[in-house]
Formats: C-alpha cells, sequence, structure tokens
C-alpha cells in the first residue's frame, strides 16, 4: 500500500516509517504542512494518508484531509488531539490517537486497508476510531 505521512514531528515521521515500510508498506513523505501533504498527494497518489492535526507553519492538518478525502484518497487521522476530530467521513476514515505502538499503527492500517477492500475489518486497535 502506498502511505504518505503529513507529520511534522521528524523523529514521529522516522518512527511511523520504520512501522510501516517493515509492514511492506511503501511511504511517501514526510510532508510537513497541509500545502506540501496536497502537492506530495497530487505526485504520489496514495492509498492511504496519516494525518496529524497539527502541522509546521501553523498549518491544518484537516484542510489536507478534506482536500484528499473529496479526490478519493482516504485518510486516517493519527494525532495527539483526537478531541479535535469531528468525527466525519468527510474528511476521514477514522482516527487513532497517538502514542501507539509498531502492532497499533500496523493494524489500524491493516483494519483501514479490509474496509477499502470492502471486507470485514477484523480486529481493529481497542484505541482507533472509525467515522460513520
Amino acid at each position: 500500500m502506498k502511505i504518505l505521512l503529513v507529520e511534522d514531528e521528524v523523529l514521529i515521521a522516522m518512527e511511523q516509517t520504520f512501522y510501516l515500510e517493515s509492514a511492506g508498506h511503501e511511504v511517501f513523505g514526510p510532508a510537513p504542512t497541509s500545502e506540501r501533504a496536497i502537492a506530495l498527494a497530487q505526485e504520489v497518489e496514495p492509498d492511504l494518508a496519516l494525518v496529524d492535526i497539527h502541522l509546521a507553519q501553523g498549518s491544518i492538518g484537516i484542510d489536507a484531509a478534506r482536500w484528499m478525502t473529496a479526490r478519493g484518497i482516504p485518510c486516517l487521522f493519527v494525532t495527539s488531539f483526537r478531541e479535535e476530530v469531528e468525527p466525519s467521513r468527510e474528511y476521514g476514515i477514522g482516527c487513532l490517537p497517538k502514542p501507539f505502538s509498531q502492532g497499533t499503527l500496523i493494524a489500524a492500517v491493516n483494519a483501514v486497508q479490509a474496509i477499502l477492500d470492502g471486507k470485514p475489518p477484523g480486529k481493529i486497535p481497542d484505541t482507533m476510531e472509525l467515522f460513520s
């Protein structure tokens, strides 16, 4: 799966990249701003975007998620600010709160991939929320 990371914290992005690549995913980014996320999404056409809320330069990940979702790119919010995400399929498939383990991130991505493939999501991590 081609995954776009929308994350401004370099160490967090490196960790997520390692987790995802170890599970066989192709990772693009990180995109530290909404503007960069949109540009990168146009370039690579990812299967999924993992989107943080608070980004560099005062940028908000929700803006990028709305843009991507409107163009058929599913987004999973990965953030410490869950309370700032309105549960709506308008701009995301769900939310995985930080912090999380490697196993939790991979399970969340696998659940989203199953949903996108039209299959039951299987075991959803306890902390993950899917939007209706």
